[in-house]
């Protein structure tokens, strides 16, 4: 497993390049100044950092009680990962998104849910690469023997 360094160091670089990406553009689609969007942009980030910690944990956790190794991982895996943590996700980003764009539950609900197809498939992409790039050291992986 990664250690409580190493997932903050991943939670705050996926939140950097998500954060880069996603203020200009709902700027623009919501006619909204960068400091505004950039503003409820950081609130995400810090709402999704914190679920993201505790759902990362809890989901190793749960591959470990199910003697599963928990690298490498496959695509399946990494799909279920990602679209079962945006349905948490949702749960706590709704009521900001709500207030900070003034909308209905409903307007504010479709709005999530439209960033949600985005995100799961951004995310696959940045773990995948993460995990290339800065590897677990000693991790379980199939047929048990660490990894290198």
């Amino acid at each position: 497993m990664r250690t409580l360094r190493g997932r903050v160091i991943h939670a705050l670089a996926f939140e950097l390049v998500l954060l880069c990406i996603f203020t200009p553009v709902a700027a623009l689609v919501f006619d909204k100044g960068m400091g505004h969007t950039g503003a409820m942009g950081i609130g995400l980030s810090t709402i999704a950092m914190v679920c993201n910690g505790i759902y990362n944990y809890v989901f190793d956790r749960i591959l470990l009680r199910l003697n599963r190794a928990l690298y490498p991982r496959s695509f399946m895996l990494r799909c279920f990962h990602s679209v079962l943590f945006e349905l948490c996700l949702l749960v706590f980003a709704l009521p900001w998104v709500m207030w900070c764009l003034d909308l209905t539950f409903f307007e504010a609900f479709a709005l999530d849910v439209s960033f949600s197809i985005f995100v799961p498939v951004y995310a696959l992409g940045f773990n995948w690469v993460y995990d290339l790039v800065v590897p677990v050291s000693g991790a379980p992986c199939a047929g048990g023997e660490p990894s290198a």
